[in-house]
């Protein structure tokens, strides 16, 4: 039979050499992969270390941070990083290696020093700032042109958040009297669903993204601690593509987070983001005043102008109106003239006409024949020149009572 020992030799040998080995505590740098509270308060996490070239695990290790330490470790890393223990961020960690004989190997964490956390969230922060800059991503939602009236407003808030709230309370009751249409988008804003929801919300507005002039995504206060969701790449290049201004107001007093850098316009809280659309909407509301008060003055001078105009042209036509008098007056005048001088010119024609008719009515043939007067004809034509008429010719004489027939014997 061969030489063996048990496991549990196994096992008390191995926690021997490795209890020996790290006597004293060690700063070990890794990522939470998993992180758990038990109901007895203790915290159970599983932290691992990261190929930087595959971001494949390449080591694995088991830890615990026990409930007399968990408490105040966890309020002081949330108080001075702005974020929760949670799975994906990296810690900085002073740790007791042990060896059990029945639980294995695990990490016993003592202490941990924030201030490495907050420089590998700095670092992560500007690495996506750096990554939209080279994109062309940073400024792409800025550029979009703000309608000249906002009125129709999503919001992307928690359903029952007090800011959406308050929101809605200052929108309604503007010194204006306007009216928006609100149309609310629920989405969690804090914690590990953050950043899906918001950008679910997104997606859902971008469906019927005609029907509204900007989004507003904001968060009535809360913990630092949920701030972090908001340095989100993924979120970051959702608002940038989006087609219509992104308005944030996330309640915060703290520097900006990505969300804040990519939006439109960033303001601190739901009632500043309020507080703009009535000032774009105020201004406006302004200017159409004043172009109200211009257009105002504008018609009370061409009315002034015009009335200035019309006495002109009142005296003028009460002066051509006299002139006109006098000369309907000279054209009467000169018709009751051409009216005379018509008769005068009728009656001098109608006895010209009377004089013809009698010139006429004597020189008729038979008046002058009955006068005495005689017509002599050759061959039917009446005789001008008694020469000329051959010897024995037949010539007829006309009288008033007859014709004379007589042959002509020249001397």
């Amino acid at each position: 039979m061969r030489d063996s020992i048990s496991l549990l030799e196994l096992n008390r040998q191995i926690s021997e050499v490795v209890n020996a080995a790290f006597d004293s505590f060690i700063w070990v740098t890794a990522e939470i992969s998993e992180i758990r509270t038990a109901s007895n308060g203790h915290c159970y996490l599983e932290l691992v270390e990261k190929s930087k070239k595959t971001s494949t695990i390449v080591a694995r290790q088991r830890a615990t941070i026990w409930n007399q330490r968990w408490w105040l470790m966890k309020e002081t890393f949330e108080v001075t990083t702005g974020q929760t223990l949670k799975a994906g961020i990296k810690i900085l960690v002073c740790v007791q290696v042990q060896m059990h004989e029945a639980y294995g190997m695990s990490l016993n964490i003592v202490d941990i020093d924030p201030s490495f956390t907050l420089g590998e969230m700095a670092m992560r922060r500007q690495e996506i700032i750096n990554r939209l800059t080279e994109e062309g991503m940073i400024d792409m939602n800025k550029e979009l042109e703000m309608p000249i009236t906002p009125q129709r407003i999503a919001v992307i808030s928690a359903k029952n958040a007090a800011g959406f709230g308050d929101f809605c309370h200052q929108l309604e009751n503007n010194e204006y009297d306007a009216k928006f249409y609100i149309h609310l988008f629920p989405a969690a804003m804090q914690g590990e669903k953050t950043e899906s929801s918001i950008i679910e919300a997104l997606n859902n507005i971008y469906n019927n993204v005609e029907l509204f002039d900007v989004v507003v995504i904001i968060r009535g206060g809360g913990g630092v601690a949920d701030l972090a969701s908001f340095d989100s790449y993924d979120l970051a290049v959702n608002i940038a593509n989006f087609p219509i201004p992104v308005i944030v107001g996330i309640g915060h007093e703290r520097d900006n987070t990505i969300l804040d850098i990519v939006a439109h316009t960033s303001v601190k809280t739901p009632t500043a983001a309020a507080a703009l659309l009535i000032d774009l909407l105020g201004e406006q509301i302004s200017h159409i005043e004043q172009l109200k008060e211009e257009m105002v003055e504008a018609i009370s001078w061409r009315m002034e102008t015009n009335k200035n105009l019309l006495t002109r042209y009142f005296s003028a036509i009460k002066t051509t109106q006299l002139s006109l008098r006098e000369q309907l007056n000279h054209i009467n005048l000169l018709g009751e003239k051409i009216k005379i001088n018509a008769n005068l010119l009728v009656e001098r024609q109608k006895q010209r006409h009377e004089l013809l008719g009698k010139t006429i009515e004597l020189t008729r043939p038979e008046n002058i024949l009955a006068r005495g007067f005689s017509i002599t004809r050759f061959e039917g034509h009446a005789v001008k020149d008694g020469t000329k008429i051959p010897d024995n010719a037949t010539i007829e004489t006309q009288t008033a009572k007859g014709i004379i027939v007589s042959k002509v014997q020249k001397k």
